[in-house]
């Protein structure tokens, strides 16, 4: 089994997001509802993170990363075998231009 390992930038993300959705949407269930898909999905990680393949961008997935649809949003992760940690990375919508935003962090 695979411990969770929190990024600062994901908690960012992660509670922006929800706070966007409940405040400036108003729609507090939907943000419940994604927080409790949020959930169902770090267990299905810690379980087995493999189940997800490397991201198709060629430079991130040298960097190990990989990703798991969440609604309409995306979570980005790295595993670290040796600890048997999974870092979540980042959370944003699957339609922004994620393989951008993940390359200039290396910047």
């Amino acid at each position: 089994m695979f411990h969770l390992s929190f990024t600062d930038d994901v908690i960012k993300d992660i509670s922006s997001t929800l706070r966007y959705i409940r405040k400036k949407l108003e729609a507090p269930m939907t943000s419940k509802k994604l927080a409790f898909e949020l959930d169902k999905t770090y267990s299905k990680l810690e379980e087995n993170p493999y189940r997800r393949p490397l991201v198709q961008d060629k430079y991130l997935a040298m960097k190990g990363y990989r990703s798991v649809n969440v609604k309409s949003y995306v979570l980005f992760y790295i595993i670290n075998e040796a600890e048997n940690i999974v870092s979540l990375v980042r959370f944003m919508h699957s339609q922004r231009d994620w393989a951008t935003i993940l390359a200039n962090e290396f910047d």
